[in-house]
């Protein structure tokens, strides 16, 4: 008799069309002998099951239909044969069956959303609202089968296409924002964790490039942590952040560890966290009750007891259902990482993973309430929790802030103040601002170009103007849609070589103005020379920039401080001066014609002239740019070949302007010396020997096209090309040079490399260089300009092959950063043929393989030199970007690779100009009236 009646209940539960009353009444007639009694008892407890049913409508929850009918349909969608199945649904499939049970899992799978309670008391700037409309199928709508399928399907598509699909009110962030730039955090030593937790922020996610994001936040966005990043199950704790590890996919997250793990972790694929816009999120997590639940956006988007969202333990993609929180393992410290995961021992900040964005309306709690109320909770007012309010007790309220604009951030339940903590460890390395609320706003990583820069970089031509750019050689190998896809797509990355360049010179104009070099780090300043060298330096590049406010505000500084100051300046290289100092004052007046360059390098090269009093004309290799007092190297009793010669294009060039002879005069001497002592040879040893006597000749047996070497060769075919390409000598010994090159130093490994090795007494070293990939753009500089029949087939073809040689030293180490000289095997496979030796893992920030790539892509047009530009330029974005400038780091095996806090002037004068060529129109540097000096300096020719 009861199996009886609970069959009947069953099939009138589920039959479609009937009223619950219609239903009853039919069998209640249908029963005979059963006293009123029992009548009065069965129609008491439909009255009181119908009002709960009622009252679980009520719920504030949007949702609560589908959820009732994803529990249905679980049953309805049963296999038949099986004793629970329904037979309303005869008319389905197996097949059908097995489909409505999966849009039923989609269904519990599918953001719901919360009814905001009462609006914030506190004043605060009013915040975007997100209004939709709701597509839930209704459970009790009699529809069929196959049509609550359909509509599930629908709901499912539309959650997964990030479509919204419910009506929200209106909400606002109590006070206002803390702005986190990826590179500082804020601890709070307040408690962190607890067996029943609630947290909760609004927060604003701009939609920031990758290339800008700084080695301490990598992908993952940290909201709040109280656990160091990683599996080990010793890192205790939890961790809530943004995009899963090595991703950008918007994910919000929430991670715990236990005895065994330290990542298991619980997340939603089809409710993300939107860009540039505020959104509330949250979660809590109850031991007792062994549940989890993350709210994003006013969405109940996770739920380990609801089935909602997914799971993963070490990777590994899990049921929901199994994540395990009362085995968690709570956090061994007090305290509270607010921006960044618990630093890893060691301080490896790669792994802090900070947050990029804004954080406001921060709040934990040691409390865990029904998921329903987790949303209403987490938007109530503050005085409310402090209060006791809500249904929480004033205890359990551990952690409350609201930064307000110029105040230090507070909890405001324990009177303490957060501290500000650096990736980079130092104390003036990075800041943490606290702003007003706002709608909309502009993140400083995304901050515009300032206001009266003359012009925008090299990428506003249109397609008319860009295809006159072209050589007609570039449309034979690549379409015109092909090359204007290729400078769309570079326009960007101009920008941000554009942006590195300014981001260079506000640190050194905060920092160091006037002196020679800046620690990018600690942002202070350094001098060698007392010449400004940094801002002699980057004049060239301003201009090419089209910054020339920058530009003019440094030629306003020269007229106020003459230079060289009067006085001892000490002996430092002259071969280092004329290159930075000597070259860009030269450069910024061919540029601009401003005298005030002009008379500044008058004034220097006349010191300079002080070092050429030798007998045979070779120069000392040191000179004092105050007085004009000459010596020799410290270390070396010999002349650097490159040294010696490498001042004759600037040399030339002032005379050439000024008509005073001297100067070209004693660089020729110089240049003439060291030719005779060749004695016809191409190739020659690094050390002249230094003596008194007017006989020159070589030391050592050392060839090199890497340091100390290297820009002898450059300058033989750079003043040919100077001087209107009269002086046949000159070009005779470059290809004498290059002949021999290419018959004795070109070396392949077995895996395809090709590089340029060094010779040592006859002997081959098998090892380069970051220095000789200039190399490259020499041979296709001088085979686009040497007459056709006098080109070495040769050139070109090796030229393409070292610039890949060069390419795969940044590709292939860790960090995308190259080492300062590799070593080959020449009998490994490929991949395995080039490596780091342990006195070479450093990065000085040098420019020769951008140099490479810029005439590769100068004189062919083929995009993938675009290409390779961006990858090789995006790893200084990321690990050598401080808050005052660009840092050298020490070994790009290591990520983060640690910073030398030094940054070399050609980082201005060179690599971000080489760079910031390979993305502009071809048109921003013209090859056929510039040569540039060995620092990058563009020189205009001449040819009289």
């Amino acid at each position: 008799m009861r199996q009886n009646v609970k069959a009947g209940r069953t099939k009138r539960k589920l039959r479609p069309g009937k009223r619950r009353g219609d239903d009853d009444g039919e069998e209640l007639e249908s029963k005979s002998g059963i006293g009123l009694h029992w009548y009065i008892f069965s129609l008491s407890i439909l009255l009181v099951t119908g009002l709960s049913f009622l009252n679980f409508l009520a719920l504030p929850d949007a949702r609560a239909h589908s959820l009732l009918s994803a529990v249905l349909i679980r049953k309805k969608a049963a296999i038949s044969g099986d004793p629970h199945s329904d037979p309303g649904l005869g008319g389905i499939s197996d097949e059908e069956r097995l489909a409505l049970l999966k849009a039923a899992e989609e269904a519990l799978q599918a953001p719901m959303p919360i009814v905001p309670q009462s609006p914030p008391v506190l004043p605060a700037a009013p915040l975007p609202t997100s209004r939709v409309e709701s597509a839930a199928p209704d459970a009790k709508s009699g529809s069929s089968g196959r049509s609550v399928l359909n509509s599930l399907r629908g709901r499912s598509q539309a959650a997964a296409s990030g479509h919204p699909a419910f009506s929200l009110k209106d909400a606002s962030l109590h006070g206002g924002a803390m702005v986190f730039s990826g590179d500082a955090w804020l601890w709070l030593v307040d408690r962190g964790d607890a067996d029943e937790l609630t947290f909760g922020a609004w927060i604003f996610l701009p939609k920031v490039p990758d290339t800008l994001f700084p080695f301490s936040s990598e992908s993952m966005k940290t909201i709040a942590a109280t656990k160091a990043s990683g599996c080990s199950p010793s890192s205790r704790g939890w961790a809530f952040f943004v995009h899963e590890w090595s991703t950008t996919n918007r994910q919000l997250r929430l991670s715990w560890s236990d005895d065994n793990s330290g990542c298991h972790e619980i997340y939603s694929e089809s409710v993300l966290v939107p860009y540039d816009r505020w959104v509330l999120v949250g979660f809590s997590m109850s031991k007792s009750e062994n549940r989890a639940s993350i709210v994003v956006d006013k969405h109940l988007a996770v739920d380990t007891t609801l089935g909602l969202g997914k799971y993963s333990r070490q990777g590994t993609t899990l049921d929901v259902s199994q994540a395990s929180v009362m085995r968690r393992s709570l956090a061994m410290e007090q305290g509270l990482h607010l921006g960044a995961h618990q630093p890893s021992h060691g301080n490896d900040f790669t792994q802090s993973h900070i947050f990029i964005g804004y954080i406001g309306d921060v709040r934990l709690l040691t409390y865990s309430p029904d998921p329903i109320a987790l949303e209403p909770l987490l938007a109530a007012p503050a005085d409310d929790l402090l209060q006791g309010k809500r249904g929480v007790p004033q205890s359990a309220v551990a952690v409350l802030m609201q930064p307000r604009y110029g105040l230090q951030p507070v909890n405001l339940r324990s009177g303490v103040e957060l501290e500000l903590r650096h990736a980079t460890g130092g104390a003036s390395s990075a800041s943490l601002g606290v702003v007003q609320a706002s709608a909309t706003p502009t993140h400083p990583l995304l901050v515009n170009s300032p206001a009266g820069s003359e012009s925008q970089p090299g990428t506003t031509l249109d397609p008319a103007e860009l295809r006159r750019t072209w050589p007609a050689d570039w449309l034979t190998r690549f379409s015109a849609d092909e090359l204007l896809r290729s400078q769309r797509e570079a326009d960007v990355w101009a920008d941000e070589v554009r942006d590195a360049m300014r981001h260079t010179w506000k640190g050194y104009r905060a920092r160091a103005w006037g002196h020679d070099d800046i620690q990018p780090v600690r942002g202070a300043p350094k001098d060698w020379c007392r010449m400004a060298i940094t801002m002699l330096d980057g004049l060239s590049t301003l201009w090419m920039m089209g910054l020339k406010d920058e530009f003019n505000d440094a030629a306003k500084w020269m007229e106020n401080n003459p230079l060289p100051a009067q006085g001892s300046h000490g002996l430092h290289s002259l071969f280092e001066i004329n290159i930075r100092a000597f070259g860009g004052l030269l450069s910024a007046y061919s540029l601009s014609s401003q005298s005030v360059f002009l008379q500044t390098a008058k004034r220097l090269g006349n010191n300079l002239l002080g070092a050429f009093g030798t007998p045979n004309g070779i120069p000392k290799s040191t000179v004092d740019v105050g007085t004009g007092a000459a010596g020799k190297h410290s270390w070396n009793a010999n002349v650097v070949l490159a040294e010696a010669t490498t001042l004759q294009v600037e040399f030339r060039y002032i005379s050439h302007v000024t008509g005073d002879n001297r100067w070209k005069d004693a660089a020729d001497k110089a240049m003439n010396t060291v030719l005779k002592a060749a004695n016809g040879r191409g190739l020659v040893p690094i050390y002249i020997r230094s003596d008194s006597s007017s006989q020159t000749g070589f030391s050592g047996g050392k060839i090199s096209m890497g340091a100390m070497g290297d820009s002898y060769y450059e300058y033989l075919l750079k003043q040919w090309i100077q001087s209107g390409k009269k002086e046949d000598h000159l070009k005779n010994a470059w290809k004498k040079a290059m002949q021999e090159m290419m018959d004795r130093m070109v070396v392949t490994t077995a895996g395809g490399l090709k590089f340029v090795a060094e010779l040592d007494g006859g002997r081959t070293r098998n090892r380069m260089d970051h220095l000789a990939c200039f190399v490259a753009g020499m041979l296709m500089l001088g085979s686009r300009t040497l007459p056709k029949h006098e080109v070495d087939p040769r050139w070109e073809p090796f030229a393409a092959e070292l610039t890949r040689t060069c390419y795969e030293m940044y590709a292939r180490t860790p960090t995308g950063l190259s080492p300062e000289y590799v070593t080959f095997d020449l009998g490994a496979a490929q991949g395995h043929d080039m490596n780091i030796p342990n006195d070479a893992p450093h990065n000085l920030l040098r420019p020769e393989a951008a140099e490479a790539v810029y005439y590769m892509w100068y004189y062919t047009g083929d995009p993938k030199y675009r290409q390779w530009g961006h990858q090789m330029f995006a790893p200084f974005l990321k690990y050598c970007k401080t808050k005052f400038g660009f840092s050298a780091v020490s070994d790009v095996r290591r990520k983060p690779p640690p910073m030398r806090d030094s940054q070399e002037s050609f980082w201005l004068a060179e690599t971000l100009k080489y760079f910031y060529l390979i993305f502009s129109p071809r048109n921003t540097l013209n090859l056929k009236e510039w040569v540039l000096n060995t620092e990058a300096q563009p020189l205009r020719m001449w040819s009289d």
